[in-house]
């Protein structure tokens, strides 16, 4: 289906793109600096690179094309040069089919079928905000539906918003607390939400759900920390490297039209989870379109919007770590007014995490209409087809009473054998995409990650760190002296002095000597002296890295440090250990 006017648009993106640059340059003003020109490529490589599978696949740029090809679904998409042809079986079909915003090219109806069979969603953003679904497909219940809209002049209406509300600040409150370890704001807004609860009405509960928002985006802006790479902080604008509120400047009292990237980005990550929101209102037979919350508005999902506050945190703690970093300047783009949008590839890497809102509001959906099912007058059954919890109760009530599922009779029916038809199997649930990945702080090459890790232990690589530790290093021991002087001014006693320093450095003490008492109580059978220490071990140490001493020993990475160096020789309990990571034997007995 080839959009309205997407011929010309096309034909006129490859004049710009064909046109000499001189011409362009004498038409359009002055044209972009080299450095722009330069990221500009770097980005469309990076956002068109040929990777890994995913479970979201993300198709947009020019000439893009959505076909099937013998049984195959092929997406083709890309600028300019930058092509790449992606290619799925059914077998290892996307989760999400994510058409970007601006997007020219084509779908055919083969692959809209092939979708809708695989259960893979296809949603299209455009600049209007309309969603094309093409499966999985949603149920009908005119019950649930007439329930639905009637809602809002009942009292179900005001449970709905309560609950909705009330799931919001709680993880609110759990943001503020342990990513901001901002204490007194959460407890604020857990005041707020105890107040939620004896809410009588629906412009009561927006009023406490505004307070808590003030309160919430306060520390926002307080902590929330935007890092973009060493390499860009001169290229880009003071007020792009932090978060500025959520209302805009452009457009007073509405978050809409972000004039930083961090509300660029938030905006992003939140249109993304309504998206999904909309997605299993449908699958529950429920219309997104019809709002209790939020006012009916012509070409808004309100009830998907309804639905996704109650994930509203779970979409910020997933963007407070893009917000860390590092990014690219190459990822915004500002137009005239001072409106910042997202670009590719900072967008693929938001619509990754699309699964994980899908699954964090899967239980708010199916909550919400086992409520509006309680208050119709019918009887109204919801099934569990998001979260599958039904069908978990009864699998774990066949276990607990020992009895087999009834088995399906059908006699003389269309089977000979009179068994029921062979379903076809649902597809495993893979697991939800991690964070994105760190890089590195100066140069934005990605850190290498830890096996037992999910993200990377420093932030800085290899070539850059030690240019890092030549500018930190020398202000450091100053640095930690005159914030150990503030807080014995303001407490009365030193950091190290503490009760809580106290006693982990007794807990501390009391462990290493009961393992080195351990230790001497055992047999080993080899005895090892100080020189072999020093002549076998300890050159070969330069070559482990500190986080695996510490793994290997029980001990911190300060300790393994001044082994390294050798200010300090460890006990003789974790030479065995040291010795298996430099790969030195130990001596025969």
């Amino acid at each position: 289906m080839e959009p309205a006017g997407g011929m010309a648009h096309e034909e006129r993106t490859l004049m710009d793109e064909t046109e000499p640059t001189v011409m362009r340059s004498a038409r359009r003003g002055p044209g972009p600096s080299p450095a722009d020109i330069a990221d500009d490529a770097d980005r469309r490589a990076d956002a068109y690179g040929q990777g890994d599978r995913e479970e979201v696949a993300v198709v947009d740029g020019y000439g893009a094309r959505i076909a099937v090809e013998r049984g195959h679904l092929e997406l083709h998409d890309g600028v300019g040069g930058h092509r790449r042809v992606r290619r799925y079986t059914k077998l290892d079909a996307p989760r999400r089919l994510v058409v970007g915003i601006g997007t020219v090219g084509a779908v055919t109806f083969d692959a809209l079928r092939w979708c809708s069979a695989t259960g893979t969603s296809v949603v299209a953003l455009g600049r209007d905000g309309g969603i094309l679904a093409a499966g999985p497909p949603g149920r009908e219940d005119a019950r649930l539906l007439r329930a639905q809209a009637l809602a809002l002049y009942t009292s179900t209406g005001v449970d709905i918003c309560r609950y909705l509300i009330t799931e919001k600040l709680g993880g609110q409150a759990r943001v503020l607390r342990f990513v901001f370890g901002e204490d007194d704001a959460a407890n604020t807004v857990i005041d707020l939400r105890d107040s939620v609860d004896g809410a009588t009405s629906i412009d009561e509960i927006r009023q406490l759900e505004a307070a808590a928002a003030n309160v919430y985006f306060a520390a926002w802006e307080r902590k929330a920390t935007v890092r973009f790479v060493q390499a860009d902080v001169p290229r880009i604008p003071d007020y792009w490297a932090k978060f500025n509120g959520r209302r805009s400047a452009v457009n007073p009292g509405s978050p809409r039209s972000a004039t930083n990237p961090a509300g660029a980005i938030l905006n992003y990550a939140y249109k993304l989870a309504e998206i999904e929101a909309a997605l299993a209102a449908r699958r529950m037979g429920l219309d997104p379109g019809i709002g209790i919350l939020h006012a009916d508005v012509a070409g808004r999902p309100s009830f998907a919007c309804d639905l996704m506050e109650a994930v509203r945190p779970v979409v910020d703690a997933h963007v407070l770590g893009v917000l860390a970093g590092p990014l690219r300047k190459r990822e915004f783009t500002e137009d005239a007014r001072g409106v910042v949008h997202c670009m590719a590839p900072i967008t693929h890497r938001l619509a990754e995490a699309m699964p994980s809102y899908g699954q964090a509001v899967g239980p708010t959906v199916e909550t919400v209409a086992s409520m509006l099912a309680d208050s119709s007058p019918y009887d109204v059954s919801v099934p569990s087809v998001l979260t599958g919890a039904k069908h978990r109760a009864a699998a774990r009530k066949r276990a607990d009473t020992g009895k087999s599922p009834p088995r399906a009779d059908h006699g003389r029916g269309p089977n000979p054998t009179g068994l029921p038809p062979r379903r076809k199997p649902r597809p495993k649930v893979k697991d939800p995409p991690p964070l994105p990945t760190v890089g590195c702080s100066q140069c934005g090459e990605v850190l290498p990650v830890d096996p037992d890790r999910t993200r990377a232990r420093r932030n800085w690589c290899d070539d850059c760190l030690p240019s890092r530790r030549a500018e930190t290093i020398p202000d450091a021991q100053r640095l930690s002296l005159e914030a150990a002087r503030s807080f014995e001014l303001a407490t009365g006693t030193r950091p190290t002095h503490t009760t809580e320093a106290t006693e982990a450095r007794s807990a501390a003490n009391a462990r290493q000597r009961a393992e080195q008492l351990a230790w001497a109580s055992m047999d080993a059978g080899v005895t090892l002296s100080r020189e072999w220490w020093v002549a076998e071990i300890f050159p070969r140490l330069s070559t482990v890295t500190l986080p695996a001493m510490a793994r290997a020993t029980g001990a911190s990475t300060s300790a393994a440090s001044k082994w390294r160096a050798g200010r300090t020789v460890p006990h003789q309990r974790h030479w065995e250990a040291l010795a298996g990571l430099a790969g030195v034997e130990l001596p025969e007995s």
